[in-house]
């Protein structure tokens, strides 16, 4: 399973009930976000943020499909390597493991 750091831009309207004189406008916003690498493709990203080992169960109930075109920086990392098992110090030694 493979882990996603995303920070992409996207169109935010301010709130029509603020009772501005002006009419809201929208602007270019960055957003950052973390989730399970469900899916990519040439145009989108698809990124979960809940995990099952349910057989039947697509993981990532809530997900999130982030177009390529918004996409400024992305990282992924397997979970595995993100978090590695510990292992056990051996009685008598020093060393870090």
């Amino acid at each position: 399973m493979k882990l996603a750091y995303i920070r992409w831009k996207d169109a935010v309207a301010e709130e029509a009930a603020d009772g501005l004189s002006h009419p809201p406008l929208a602007e270019l916003v960055e957003l950052q976000e973390v989730g399970f690498l469900l899916d990519e493709n040439d145009e989108a990203v698809e990124i979960g943020m809940e995990l099952s080992d349910h057989p039947g169960l697509r993981p990532g109930r809530w997900r999130l499909h982030i177009p390529r075109v918004s996409i400024a920086e992305m990282r992924v990392v397997e979970l595995d390597k993100l978090f590695p098992k510990k292992r056990k110090h051996k009685k008598g030694s020093d060393a870090i493991y």
